[in-house]
């Protein structure tokens, strides 16, 4: 099932849908089993806490759900309330970095963005980096599970454009969590259409230059592995990112558009601009 979330062009409300070939079938009023919440929220994306029963009802209803042409539509980040974005760190097999140093960085889940809403340049002065990867979406709560039991706590997975600002020291800690650094899209591919993450791979464009062409199966630390990692030290929640690590990393301006395919999952295409609230320096 590919799930994605999306506005029609001139609206602002934002709706649930299936993407498929001919466009976006609107499976919003499958929503309406979710219960509403009352403060203290608790952790985690309810609709992926709750996907087994939101897959159900989308299976009822699809087959009369409205088909909306894609180019009518804009669409959002698959998953709207990650409590985390866990990004791995020298991860790839050329990187040489063994496993027992495999690290992660983090992103503000502010810094969420989707398909049709692009990337945004706040400090043009200063170099934006895009980095392609494959995320993993956290289905279930879960805290130091093993590497074998790891992807039974999938819910499903999607393309990442971890953009980061390229660091110096004094802006290492966030230079990840610009607002539209979190990139994903186009959709979510549920767990069991991905029988092996690591069997994926993505090709990169940033116009029409070819950047990157990769297999997930080069990364030091398996998908499993990084879930496992990562659990050790924290527990992950419904909604919980964990990205690949990048490969390819190189700097966009406003004006470009990068385009990341992963066979299985997707084509995001993306655009690059100016932020309105773009710093002025000097």
């Amino acid at each position: 099932m590919r799930i994605c979330r999306f506005v029609e062009l001139g609206s602002t409300v934002q709706r649930l849908g299936l993407l498929e070939e001919g466009g976006v079938r609107d499976v919003t009023a499958a929503t309406e089993i979710l219960l509403p919440q009352r403060w203290p929220l608790p952790p985690g994306d309810q609709l992926i806490a709750n996907l087994p029963a939101i897959r159900a009802r989308i299976e009822e209803i699809a087959p009369a759900a409205p088909m909306l042409p894609r180019d009518l539509v804009s669409l959002l980040s698959p998953v709207a309330n990650p409590g985390k974005f866990v990004c791995g760190a020298g991860n790839w097999k050329h990187h040489g970095a063994p496993l027992g140093m495999m690290g992660f960085m983090f992103k503000a889940s502010s810094a969420l963005s989707g398909e049709g809403e692009g990337v945004q340049i706040r400090w043009p002065d200063r170099v934006t980096l895009h980095e392609p990867e494959l995320a993993v979406v956290i289905g279930r709560e879960c805290t130091n599970v093993s590497e074998a039991e790891a992807l039974d706590y999938v819910a499903g997975y999607t393309c990442a454009l971890d953009m980061t600002l390229k660091q110096e020291r004094e802006d290492f800690a966030f230079c990840k969590s610009f607002d539209t650094y979190g990139m994903l899209g186009p959709c979510m591919v549920t767990a069991d259409e991905i029988a092996d993450p690591a069997a994926l791979g993505y090709k990169f464009w940033v116009n029409d230059e070819l950047r990157g062409e990769r297999s997930f199966g080069d990364l030091t630390g398996s998908f499993a592995q990084m879930i496992a990692f990562a659990s050790s030290a924290m527990t992950l929640y419904p909604g919980d990112l964990v990205l690949s690590g990048a490969a390819d990393v190189a700097p966009v301006v406003p004006g470009d558009v990068m385009t990341l395919e992963i066979p299985g999952i997707g084509r995001l295409v993306t655009a690059v601009s100016l932020s309105p609230y773009a710093r002025v320096v000097g």
